[in-house]
């Protein structure tokens, strides 16, 4: 590992050095074409607030998966609730954070050459031979088939072209990494063309187990396949297949000993042990005593065991005024996670989750031109199924928190199998209408009916051991059935009538199931200043569809205080979002500098919040107000010199977000959601040694921000900002090229998810705060040889 006493002056001598270079040619700044709106555009012309960037960028800068693609755009923020098996992105405060299972859909869409992507853990991909990437902030509805109330991510593979060409890149970095990436493509006959690509990545891991493995390696491969044929002269069918593995250690989490505040009923760091020694418990209590964050004494190896498969068919067809498009999508995953979750040496709590998911999705898009009037129109249709388990073992949790029944030391735990089905049928369409030289209308409408279907199940089961996730009998309290039972035939707990004396609760079937019809619209004015300057102001209102909730502890839906709620709380409803929005994009004639900035105001209606209270995960509906704006600047004020600046801030509140223990209900801060965010890059180039070098920087700052939304003082990350360094070297035909990276300059520690957990056990808390912390500073070299 690379030693962590660099000299503090390193940024001073790099910047001397990029001033003291020989001049050469600016690669950032090349105009990436997009397709936000359907056909080919500049950023610079589409009336969104956007991120591109183009295939080639996006090697010269070094990223290599979708979080560093978001880190370096205004506004939009990741997060990973469970490390590497799940990713969500935030923008504009806009996100999701239920992490109880692959069963909720985010608020920001991704999509993979025009393929959704509804699945939390397929959407961490790593970036390989990717042609471009655009990130849309904003409710998107009008023009895509999945309605996006937050924004979307829309990742471009490249496609297979008439000249033969590939790649061949190599990793070494720090942990004994070694990734291999490579791609071929080419004509294959006169009418077909194809491409293959692949990437294989291992390291070991750099999470310091004192008693036992260490956690978090790498262990991934992901392939994908396009063959493109030429049907006429009018038609283009590519067909496209995907699959990916990933296999690695995991849960690692900080273990941090805290204790609930009586007043705030929030977490609080304490500075001695946790609770795991109460009650029947035998599990001794626990405090981490190494202040190395990432270290710890885990008796549990975590694995996530993550595979996925996909294959997309894209037909075209032109015709004198219009495209014809038909995008027809299948996927599916498998997900098999579980972790440590009381991140100590003992058997307290084994968190697992299970995934088995299809989705099946078709679209059928139509755009074309007719004299100043611009149009898209489309049907859309989307289903998805799913099977799942959470739960964890649990022996010594529920002997601390049930004390007097001896359930300490047996391998009694919540076993909770779930399914659900999502049925979507869409039509949208949107017009662009020129109402002079200078003025743009567009208006769009989306209507969706979407069906869902939810079943779930809570039993106290037995699991083979301490350590697994097998349940090897279902009534393990011999009470006759299960705790607590939610589909569309009953809604009740514990049929047998035996559960520790609750009352039956029955609710209606209905509750379970729903079909609903949700109305999205866009209404924009673009103003053409001139030929360098837009200005536009917009209006949309975006829908996120109802839902289920899938508790790992379901008790309160059915303890009987009205508090806490009831079975009906296993159901919210639909999210809406009135978002109003202007901006402003401008470059210089000689397109030497580009601003780009937005400026917006969403009022949310039944915003779907998301809680954890204890074990008790579950999403409600409240309201909530955002407002903010971004500022994105692109500099290249000398030859070879590159700078890029963004900025971007959110005011953000959630009413009633969290009950305090007096009952008053109180606003916060939804997760992840920084006021200030701001991102950067300086890269210069110049030519040397028979071809080029470049040395590059980039930043990543976020302000205060909170994990979870109750705000709790365990739960709130300080501000920090992230340096990655990056020195290259090309050859002078373009075809070698060397590269040597230190991501996380400066070895910042900081966290990536929080669980606040400092509650009694009775309270369904360890007495424990839980981080997880980012990776380490981390050095490479790559090589690289293309055709």
């Amino acid at each position: 590992m690379l030693a962590t006493n660099l000299p503090r002056n390193l940024p001073y001598v790099v910047m001397a050095f990029l001033l003291s270079a020989a001049p050469g040619h600016a690669q950032i700044m090349e105009e990436v074409i997009v397709t936000a709106q359907k056909r080919a555009q500049s950023v610079q012309d589409v009336s969104i607030a956007l991120s591109a960037y183009g295939g080639d960028q996006l090697r010269q800068l070094g990223y290599d998966n979708a979080q560093q693609v978001s880190a370096q755009s205004p506004g939009v923020t990741t997060i990973q609730p469970n490390g590497p098996s799940a990713y969500f992105m935030s923008i504009r405060g806009v996100g999701q954070n239920d992490f109880s299972g692959d069963h909720q859909e985010s608020p920001v869409a991704v999509y993979l050459d025009e393929a959704y992507i509804s699945i939390a853990s397929g959407a961490g991909f790593q970036l390989f031979d990717i042609e471009r990437v655009e990130i849309l902030r904003g409710p998107q509805g009008t023009l895509f088939g999945r309605n996006a109330t937050g924004g979307l991510a829309h990742y471009l593979t490249r496609k297979p072209s008439r000249e033969a060409s590939g790649h061949v890149d190599l990793t070494y970095a720090d942990y004994d990494q070694i990734k291999l990436e490579a791609a071929l493509g080419g004509p294959i006959s006169d009418d077909l063309a194809g491409r293959v690509s692949f990437v294989k990545n291992e390291h070991d891991g750099y999470v310091d187990n004192r008693i036992g493995k260490d956690l978090n390696n790498g262990d991934d491969w992901a392939w994908r396949a396009h063959l493109q044929w030429q049907l006429g002269e009018d038609a283009v069918w590519l067909l496209s297949a995907r699959a990916a593995e990933q296999t690695i250690d995991t849960g690692f989490f900080k273990h941090s000993a805290a204790r609930q505040n009586a007043a705030t009923g929030l977490g609080e760091y304490h500075s001695g042990l946790d609770l795991q020694g109460t009650g029947d418990s035998l599990a001794s209590s626990y405090r981490d005593s190494s202040d190395d964050v990432h270290s710890g004494e885990y008796n549990l190896i975590g694995h996530n065991d993550l595979e996925t498969r996909g294959i997309t068919s894209n037909l075209r067809w032109s015709f004198n005024n219009f495209e014809l498009v038909s995008v027809t999508d299948f996927f599916s995953l498998k997900k098999d996670y579980l972790e440590d979750s009381d991140a100590s040496p003992n058997d307290f709590f084994a968190f697992y989750l299970k995934s088995d998911m299809d989705q099946f999705s078709q679209e059928i898009r139509a755009a074309g031109e007719t004299g100043g009037m611009r149009w898209v129109v489309g049907l859309y249709y989307l289903d998805i199924e799913g099977d799942f388990e959470n739960g964890g073992a649990a022996g010594n949790y529920f002997g601390a928190a049930f004390p007097g029944f001896g359930l300490g030391g047996t391998n009694i735990g919540l076993f909770n199998p779930f399914s659900s089905a999502t049925e979507s049928l869409a039509v949208f369409g949107q017009v662009e209408y020129d109402l002079t030289e200078k003025f743009t209308l567009i208006a769009g409408l989306r209507w969706t009916n979407e069906e869902k279907e939810s079943s779930f199940i809570q039993y106290a089961a037995e699991f083979a051991n301490p350590r697994s996730s097998d349940v090897v009998n279902t009534d393990f309290l011999g009470i006759g059935g299960a705790l607590f039972t939610y589909n569309s035939g009953l809604v009740t707990n514990d049929p047998g009538g035996t559960a520790f004396g609750y009352p039956l609760v029955e609710g209606d079937p209905g509750e379970a199931s729903m079909d609903d019809d949700l109305i999205t619209a866009k209404l924009s004015l673009d103003w053409h200043v001139s030929d360098n300057a837009l200005v536009y102001w917009s209006y949309n209102r975006g829908i996120k569809g109802g839902g289920y909730n899938a508790p790992l502890d379901a008790t309160d839906f059915y303890d009987g205080d009205p508090t806490t709620g009831g079975p009906e709380d296993m159901r919210f409803d639909e999210e809406t979002l009135h978002a109003y929005e202007t901006g402003l994009k401008w470059k210089a004639s000689n397109d030497l500098v580009r601003v780009n900035a937005a400026a917006y105001y969403y009022d949310y209606k039944d915003y779907q919040a998301f809680s954890l209270e204890g074990l008790t995960t579950f999403v409600f509906n409240t309201d909530a107000e955002v407002k903010g704006g971004e500022v994105e600047l692109l500099l290249a004020p000398a030859e070879g010199l590159d700078l890029v600046f963004g900025v971007a801030y959110i005011d953000n509140t959630v009413d009633d977000a969290y009950r305090l223990p007096s009952g008053e209900m109180v606003d916060r801060t939804a997760v992840m959601t920084p006021e200030w965010t701001a991102n950067g890059l300086v890269r210069y180039e110049w030519p040397a040694l028979g071809g080029s070098l470049a040395v590059q920087a980039d930043f990543n700052y976020l302000d205060d921000h909170f994990f979870q939304l109750k705000n709790s003082p365990v739960g709130a990350e300080q501000s920090y900002t992230l340096v990655n360094a990056r020195v290259s070297y090309s050859s002078g035909n373009g075809r070698w090229d060397v590269a040597a990276f230190i991501d996380n300059l400066t070895d910042e520690e900081y966290r990536t998810m929080v669980f606040d957990l400092a509650a009694p056990a009775s309270g369904g808390g360890f007495g424990l705060a839980e981080s997880y912390y980012g990776a380490p500073r981390w050095w490479g070299v790559t090589v690289g040889y293309k055709w």
